[in-house]
């Protein structure tokens, strides 16, 4: 009896490696099925990888706090600048975040001490 079970294991055994082998050639595209599995996976990683830009540019630009944005971003006029650029940000809204900049800026210096 006892030989059985081991023999059942090791033929287990045996299909799981053939099969976790199998599932390996197939990710690297040695296969037709490994090269389909690839394009899904293509496909779907730069959908996903474009909807997480998609949500950090809507945090950064709409859901943090104004507090947070100017310690940020209201270190030198430059960043301020960069931030407005890149939410697409109205003159009036961008003065907001340059003027706490202005504010902590030795007189002439375009960069935070």
């Amino acid at each position: 009896m006892t030989n059985f079970v081991i023999r059942t294991g090791a033929l287990w055994l045996l299909v799981a490696t053939l099969t976790l082998g199998a599932l390996a050639l197939g990710g690297c595209g040695l296969t037709p099925q490994g090269d389909a599995v690839r394009i899904a996976i293509k496909e779907q990683g730069s959908q996903a990888y474009d909807e997480g830009l998609q949500n950090s540019q809507f945090f950064i630009c709409h859901a943090a706090s104004i507090g947070s944005i100017k310690r940020t971003y209201g270190t030198s006029n430059e960043r301020a600048k960069e931030y407005a650029a890149f939410c697409l940000l109205t003159d009036a809204e961008s003065h907001i975040i340059e003027s706490s900049a202005i504010g902590r800026l030795p007189a002439g210096s375009n960069t935070a001490p």
